[in-house]
């Protein structure tokens, strides 16, 4: 009975697997495709695929120990279906990742321009140049990292069209054999179908997974191509307009000295680090001298190759930090040199000297690289060497624990290296970009040297063109250069000259400050045209080589230049006739200001606030202005107060006159006085009125001291400020709001 049960089982079970195969057959024998087959459709798929996973699963242990079927091609089975499971993930992912890099390049703008994604600025420092440049070496990578994955996807998708040629004539092969009667063979055929149709479809599933991960790169490829154009663009714009900027450098150079400082730090602490594992080494190298067992002595030999390690790790640690700062300080040497060389500091052999020294400090860097990647090398040696000494040890669980620590400590010693020579890397390109600057500088000085002998002589024939000639004059290029100089000149020693005359002859004649400044301005245009004309005679440029520019200058006065004029003579009616002097406090257009100079053109006034303005000399003489100090720089003042009705009046005044008398400023001539001013509804009212002296004084200062002791005399007395008070009706109970008694609030 119990074997006819097993048959039919396995009659049963070879139906199920040959139904499946059928519909394998029938449903899937194209490649799938992104388009044709949809991601619910794949997770069909997978959730058939794990039901059959876990029907043979559910089934395998009654195969296997009834001795239906070996164990073999249930475990076959079971690890082809599992794989297809993995291929229909990674086809997930890959439309993933395709519909992700479609999207970003759809998100993408085209035409990008170096002035859209710079910002908008006539110069640019050199960090942002180092930004851009980073930017596009990144994306160059990126394109290069694109590349090599379409190539090793193109390869591998040559490799998976074979396999599925090969399994797929396997299939047929077995399904062209005779189909055994219901049995054991017959379940066996049956897994055996079921393990070649999931690696045939895992291979036809791969090889689309592959197709739409080149399709994906390519995208990315295109993308990647736009962004390289357009950071080539904009960092052929950067370094177009990029210029010196020393707030940038100095930033710079100031980030690596903090970053300096701090490697520096921790060199001590590493040194004592590596002093105390030499120390204890000493001491295990002590106790393995003094080991009697043979199990002390290996217990004690493995505590010593621990702690070498442990040196090792201090060693190389110390040496990382040391190379740290040595980079840093190189670092620091490289951005000065970049600065320098973008500000025009270093020129001729420095120039050729630096390179060279760039060059061989290069080669230096690579061999220490290959010492680095040697000594890495040797690192993983020995670590593998001690995994193997771990499994030869274990009898031994002291040595083991010992081994275990060394493991760690080698492969701490192994990261510090690699982070050495990672270290590497940035300090080469440093160099490389600093080497590519010089280069282009040197390449530009030698178009110079070639493009000046050229020009010379192109120089000399335009310095001696001709710009017009008369009766008697020929005016050439260096002609006009030269009066064009010699009137800056004439400009620069007028100037100096007037104001010497200024400082000695007018202020020994005892004129006043307006007297002197006008004098000033009239014998500065009197030397200006003495020395313009003297001028263009040692050049030999007569004043009738410019009668055509008569008329012109006379229909600019008329029409252009009338407001200038009119500025100039009111200027000089402001000297002399002074209305406004130097030090006056005005007030104009409602601000409070003192007057600073009264020049040809605008008066420079500066307010309170310390704000500069430049009035037009004409709107004094036009609009109307408060002068202060005209006549008399002292000016009157007034503080009022209102105190309660309960007050003492003439204690009021005596209080109001001692804060006006206490005061420095206050004049004491004419004196200060009082004046009770009103009886308000709410307070008894008074002015205190009083003098100061504006050459030595600020009002709104004075007034506010004013205000302040005036408080406090008065609350000393027990006087109060009057505060204002306000009636309310209110309504209570029944009676109406208008009918209800009054209510007194005093706020």
């Amino acid at each position: 009975m119990r074997m006819a049960r097993l048959v039919f089982f396995a009659a049963v079970l070879a139906g199920l697997l040959l139904s499946s195969a059928a519909a394998y057959c029938a449903d899937a024998p194209e490649a799938p495709s992104a388009g044709g087959l949809s991601k619910q459709a794949v997770k069909e798929r997978m959730a058939e695929i794990q039901k059959e996973i876990d029907s043979i699963a559910g089934e395998r242990d009654v195969l296997t120990e009834e001795r239906v079927v070996e164990e073999d091609y249930v475990r076959r089975a079971l690890e082809a279906l599992g794989a297809l499971m993995n291929a229909y993930s990674r086809y997930l992912t890959a439309i993933d990742r395709l519909e992700e890099a479609q999207g970003s390049a759809a998100a993408i703008p085209g035409g990008q321009d170096a002035e859209s994604s710079s910002p908008v600025q006539a110069r640019f420092n050199l960090s942002h140049y180092e930004d851009v440049l980073d930017r596009y070496e990144t994306a160059l990578y990126k394109l290069d990292s694109a590349a090599s994955s379409i190539r090793l996807a193109e390869g591998s998708l040559s490799a998976l069209k074979a396999l599925e040629q090969r399994l797929a004539e396997q299939h047929l092969a077995l399904l062209r054999e005779p189909e055994p009667a219901e049995g054991p063979g017959r379940v066996a055929r049956s897994l055996h179908l079921t393990e070649v149709e999931a690696e045939l479809e895992s291979a036809q599933v791969s090889r689309e997974s592959q197709r739409i991960g080149i399709e994906t790169q390519k995208i990315v490829q295109t993308s990647l191509h736009a962004e390289r154009d357009a950071l080539l663009k904009e960092l052929a714009h950067v370094k177009e307009h990029l210029a010196f900027d020393e707030k940038d450098r100095d930033a710079r150079l100031e980030s690596i000295a903090t970053r300096l400082a701090a490697a520096r730090e921790r060199l001590p602490v590493l040194r004592d680090e590596r002093d105390g594992a030499r120390l204890a080494l000493s001491k295990r190298q002590g106790a393995l001298t003094a080991a009697r067992s043979d199990k002390e002595r290996r217990v004690a030999q493995a505590a010593v190759v621990e702690q070498q390690a442990a040196v090792q790790l201090a060693q190389a640690l110390l040496e990382q930090a040391e190379q740290a700062v040595q980079f840093l300080e190189e670092e620091q040497r490289i951005w000065a040199a970049r600065y320098s060389l973008l500000e025009g500091g270093l020129k001729g052999q420095e120039i050729w000297d630096l390179r060279a020294g760039i060059q061989a400090r290069q080669k230096n860097l690579e061999n220490v690289f290959l010492v680095r990647q040697r000594g890495v090398a040797s690192m993983q040696t020995e670590i593998a060497a001690a995994r193997k000494e771990l499994e030869e040890n274990q009898d031994a669980g002291a040595v083991q624990a010992r081994i275990r620590s060394r493991i760690d400590l080698l492969s701490r010693t192994a990261e510090a290296a690699n982070a050495s020579m990672a270290m590497i890397f940035p300090l080469f390109n440093q160099y490389d970009r600093l080497e590519g600057e010089i280069n282009e500088h040197i390449d530009a000085v030698r178009i110079a040297e070639r493009v000046t002998a050229f020009g010379k002589e192109r120089f000399l024939a335009f310095w001696n063109i001709t710009l017009w000639s008369g009766d008697g004059f020929d005016i050439t290029v260096w002609k006009l250069s030269l009066a064009v100089a010699l009137f800056l000149a004439a400009f620069f020693l007028s100037g100096r000259l007037t104001e010497f005359l200024s400082n000695t002859l007018l202020t020994r004649l005892g004129m006043d400050s307006m007297a002197r400044m006008a004098s000033r301005k009239i014998l500065f245009f009197i030397l200006m045209g003495a020395f313009i004309l003297v001028a263009l005679d040692l050049v030999g440029i007569p004043l009738t080589a410019f009668a055509f520019l008569g008329g012109a200058l006379a229909i600019g006065i008329g029409f252009g230049a009338q407001n200038i004029f009119n500025n100039l003579i009111s200027g000089f009616i402001l000297m002399f006739s002074k209305p406004i002097r130097v030090d006056d406090m005005i007030e104009i257009d409602g601000m409070f200001a003192s007057v600073e100079e009264i020049g040809t053109r605008a008066t420079h006034i500066k307010t309170y606030e310390n704000v500069d303005v430049l009035m037009p000399n004409s709107y004094f003489l036009n609009n109307k202005i408060v002068n202060w100090t005209l006549t008399d720089k002292k000016i009157r003042t007034t503080v009022a107060v209102g105190v309660a009705h309960d007050a003492d009046v003439r204690r009021v005044e005596e209080l109001l006159l001692l804060a006006a008398n206490d005061h420095t400023r206050v004049l004491k001539n004419p004196e200060p006085f009082v004046i009770f001013r009103d009886i308000g509804a709410n307070s008894l009212d008074f002015t205190l009125y009083f003098w100061i002296d504006m050459e030595n004084a600020v009002g709104f200062r004075v007034c506010s001291d004013i205000r302040f002791r005036m408080v406090s005399l008065l609350e000393k007395n027990g006087i109060r400020i009057a505060s204002p008070r306000m009636d309310v009706m209110m309504g209570s109970g029944g009676i109406p709001a208008g009918d209800a008694p009054p209510r007194e609030v005093q706020s």
